[in-house]
C-alpha cells in the first residue's frame, strides 16, 4: 500500500469497533490476548463507526498494518470457529494471500493490494487458472469459483483467490472447471471434468 495514502485516510481506532455486529467480550478477549488492540479504519465499507475492507456471512476484514489485514469472526456468525478456515487457507498458499497467525475468532494475513476480478477480464485468465489447479493439487475445493468475481483479487502482478470460508478438503476438486465455466469456455471444461484434456494442453490453448 502506499504509505501517503495509508497515511492520510487510516485512523487507528481500538479493536473492540471492529466487533460485528454487537460486541462479544469472548471475541474481544481473545483479541486482547494475541496482541490484537487496534485496527485501521479504512476501506471502502462502513461499519458502524468504523471503515473495513470486507465483509461477509462470518467476518469482517479490516487492516492492521501496511501489509496486514485481520479477519475477525462476526458475533453472529454461523460458525463457532474460523480455525478450519485459516488450516485450508494455509495450505492455499500461495495460491491464496499468506496467513501469519490465527485463532477460534480471527486470522491475520497479507493484505493484497488491487481489485476484484472482471468479468471477462482475460488478461489474468492463464495465471488464475494455474491458481486453481494448484488448490486442485493440494485437495482444495473452493466453493465459489463459479462465481470468481467476488472471490479473486487481481493485483499488478497477479492473481489471489480469497476467502475460503466454504472451501473444504476433497479427493477430487473441481476448481479449474468453475473458473474455465465463469469464463464461458463450457467445451474445454468438460473436456477436462472428464479427463480428456490435461491441464498443460488447456493453458496452450489459450496462450
Amino acid at each position: 500500500m502506499s504509505e501517503r495514502v495509508f497515511e492520510k485516510d487510516s485512523k487507528l481506532v481500538d479493536i473492540k469497533y471492529f466487533i460485528y455486529p454487537s460486541y462479544d467480550y469472548d471475541i474481544y478477549r481473545e483479541l486482547l490476548e494475541n496482541g490484537i488492540k487496534y485496527a485501521y479504519s479504512f476501506g471502502d465499507l462502513n461499519l458502524g463507526k468504523v471503515k473495513v475492507i470486507g465483509k461477509g456471512k462470518t467476518g469482517i476484514v479490516a487492516l492492521i498494518s501496511s501489509n496486514r489485514v485481520i479477519k475477525i469472526r462476526r458475533s453472529d456468525s454461523p460458525k463457532e470457529t474460523l480455525e478450519l478456515e485459516a488450516k485450508i487457507q494455509q495450505r492455499a498458499f500461495p495460491s491464496s494471500p499468506k496467513i501469519y497467525h490465527y485463532g477460534k475468532n480471527f486470522i491475520i494475513m497479507d493484505y493484497i493490494e488491487g481489485r476484484k476480478l472482471r468479468r471477462n477480464d482475460r488478461s489474468y485468465l492463464i495465471d488464475l487458472l494455474k491458481r486453481a489447479k494448484y488448490l486442485e493439487d493440494v485437495y482444495i475445493e473452493h466453493m465459489e469459483l463459479s462465481r470468481p468475481w467476488s472471490n479473486v483479487i487481481v493485483s499488478t502482478e497477479r492473481t489471489y483467490i480469497i476467502d475460503y470460508d466454504s472451501a473444504s478438503f476433497k479427493e477430487k476438486p473441481y476448481n479449474v472447471t468453475k473458473i474455465l465455466s465463469a469464463f464461458k469456455l463450457n467445451d474445454i471444461a468438460k473436456e477436462y471434468k472428464l479427463g480428456k484434456l490435461d491441464f498443460d494442453k488447456i493453458i496452450s490453448i489459450l496462450s
